[in-house]
């Protein structure tokens, strides 16, 4: 701690730039998505086979390429919405990094969480499981988003409604994971087909929201 301009300044208080929390982001997001290939396993049968046989065990291998392709669209989305963020965000600290930090571990679980449950479609504790990892991912980037704001560290000058706009994209995802979650323990169906008819009803309720607050804005 040191005297700057007759105050008391902390190293943790240092402003710091995005450029590295951005690059690390990149990085693990890129890998984690890299390795969710590895849990689809190949057909364990021999090269001498007959077409029907190998039609038969690639279709065995179905949930484990849903799983993967839905999981990379999925980290895809975090990828996104984090950037989106970063385009207004201006700068860091050591609690915003450390925020990232522990997404960024979140995000690097989802190669195993997402094979556990193209190993157990069937198990409903397998829903638990990978949903609690998506919440816990969209949690964290919340936090990092609501962390920013509070902290004044969103440029100054962006448009107050877009602001709003993203903070309520952020929500979608963790929202449609905490159901997913709590029905998947029921019933693996009920668990994946809540977290997908969020997924999917998103759009028309963003919509319905802009119309209600146009409205509200010409009745003003």
């Amino acid at each position: 701690m040191k005297m700057v301009n007759g105050r008391r300044t902390r190293l943790n208080g240092v402003p710091l730039g995005k450029a590295r929390t951005q690059s690390l982001s990149d990085g693990v997001f890129a890998v984690a998505m890299g390795l969710l290939v590895l849990q689809i396993q190949l057909p364990q049968v021999s090269g001498n086979i007959d077409h029907a046989t190998l039609l038969e065990a690639i279709g065995a291998m179905a949930p484990s390429i849903l799983v993967f392709g839905g999981t990379f669209l999925l980290a895809g989305a975090f990828w996104y919405l984090q950037h989106l963020t970063f385009h207004f965000i201006r700068q860091t600290d050591h609690v915003l990094i450390w925020i990232n930090i522990v997404l960024l571990m979140f995000v690097a679980g989802l190669p195993f969480s997402a094979g556990m449950l193209a190993r157990f479609p069937a198990q409903p504790m397998a829903y638990p499981l990978y949903f609690g990892d998506v919440l816990a991912i969209g949690i964290m980037l919340n936090w990092h988003w609501h962390y920013a704001t509070r902290k004044y560290m969103v440029d100054p000058e962006a448009d107050m409604d877009l602001l709003v706009r993203v903070t309520s994209r952020l929500r979608v995802i963790p929202t449609a994971a905490a159901l997913g979650m709590a029905l998947g323990t029921v019933h693996p169906t009920l668990g994946m087909g809540g977290f997908v008819w969020v997924l999917l009803l998103e759009p028309f309720i963003e919509k319905w929201r802009l119309w209600r607050a146009a409205r509200r804005r010409a009745t003003d």
